[in-house]
């Protein structure tokens, strides 16, 4: 798959995913993170510590090696380390700090029993737990190190996308995907944010649709609607379709045609090729119960009632919708537009609403170029005297004409 091949000689370290180096891993992520920090927080500050305590050795030590100072730390002060060791041996930021020197002398045994007491001591020990998610990278450890970055997340600021963007580079190793899609189906908080980001870095749809859930709940759907949209925006519209088809359940593939849920039965499955309804200042719209969709336009300004997008190939349609209500100034009006075009296909005009339900019809083309999309939507104009306008719509079908 394009951009996801990994050589098994050069593993995925922080460094290589262009974020620090392997010394002290994520530290170079997290110098823009609010609030980071590697062990024990100081609410008075440095000056809230006597000079020469082991309260003041152990800000002085976390000072130098904090992410503001960025990934490569001079770490002069490795006398100073033992010396909090001696009178505190679980302390988390002296062995944080002895693990990095070991590192840097080259003993990756050493750091890493270093490291792992660290974190035995205090689990939130944000440096450490950087490093060993560093070193599981390096080492293609992938289930390892995701846990480790989950982790992270959890203890870490949650203001900031920093450290879920960095890590989606991941997906570059297809060695990485098994153990990442587990991850992801147990529903980690950071899931939705990490497909954006893989959406965002243009990672392949067939890497993002095997990571994507499947389901019916609203988080899954807005998931498959990241994947969807960025396919749509690619002008991949049978990639998107063909994924879409796959996100529903099979209960729903016998309704599949020109237009999914005609008859607004509020059918599962995610956006944009299921109906978008909007509940704005401008008006509302909500799924009727057994079938419908009651609309609500307050005529103030123009608006977009409910939409879904199709894909028709060329040829000649006919649009048709049986609607009901009340609309004295005929402001709703049915339109098919091609995808990024101003000038609809069609308009088809929702006149003389009363509470009969009449049919509405209208023929119209699809050309052969530049149509791969379509955007049908219920729209509302207000009129030169706006007045609120109501209706229900019992179905929109499109049909081909031959």
């Amino acid at each position: 798959m394009p951009g996801t091949t990994a050589s098994k000689a050069s593993p995925i370290g922080f460094a290589l995913l262009g974020v620090g180096c392997s010394l002290a891993g994520f530290a170079a992520v997290l110098s823009n993170l609010p609030g980071a920090t590697v062990s024990k927080a100081r609410p008075n500050g440095i000056r809230g510590v006597a000079t020469g305590t082991l309260a003041a050795i152990r800000q002085n030590l976390a000072s130098e090696i904090s992410p503001e100072n960025g990934p490569t730390p001079p770490l002069r002060n490795e006398k100073a380390a033992r010396y909090l060791i001696a009178h505190d041996p679980l302390d988390s930021t002296a062995l944080t700090y002895l693990g990095l020197v070991a590192d840097k002398k080259g003993d990756e045994r050493r750091a890493s029993t270093l490291m792992a007491l660290a974190l035995r001591s205090e689990g939130r020990a944000m440096g450490a737990r950087l490093w060993v998610t560093d070193r599981d990278l390096r080492r293609r450890d992938y289930a390892s190190a995701i846990d480790n970055f989950d982790l992270l997340e959890r203890v870490g600021p949650r203001n900031s996308t920093t450290l879920i963007v960095a890590m989606a580079g991941i997906v570059r190793d297809p060695a990485s995907i098994a153990p990442l899609s587990r991850k992801l189906s147990t529903n980690p908080w950071w899931r939705s944010s990490f497909l954006y980001a893989l959406n965002q870095q243009g990672v392949s749809p067939d890497i993002i649709y095997r990571l994507t859930p499947q389901g019916s709940k609203t988080q899954i759907l807005g998931e498959q609607s990241g994947l969807l949209q960025s396919l749509l925006k690619n002008k991949e519209y049978e990639r998107a379709y063909l994924a879409w088809i796959n996100f529903l359940p099979p209960s729903s593939l016998k309704n599949l045609g020109p237009v999914y849920d005609p008859e607004f039965a509020n059918l599962p499955g995610p956006l944009p090729f299921n109906w978008r309804l909007l509940d704005s200042p401008e008006g509302s719209s909500e799924f009727s119960k057994p079938k419908g969709l009651t609309i609500s336009y307050l005529g103030a300004a123009p608006a977009s009632l409910t939409e879904q997008t199709t894909l028709l190939a060329a040829g000649r349609y006919r649009i048709s919708v049986i609607a009901s209500g009340a609309d004295d100034n005929d402001q709703l009006s049915w339109t098919v537009t091609c995808d990024g075009k101003g000038e609809p296909l069609v308009s088809l005009p929702i006149t003389g609403l009363t509470g009969e339900r009449k049919r509405y019809t209208a023929m119209f083309d699809v050309p052969a170029s530049d149509c791969g999309a379509q955007r049908l939507a219920l729209l509302g104009a207000p009129a030169e005297f706006p007045r609120t306008a109501s209706a229900v719509i019992a179905s929109v079908n499109i049909e081909p004409v031959k």
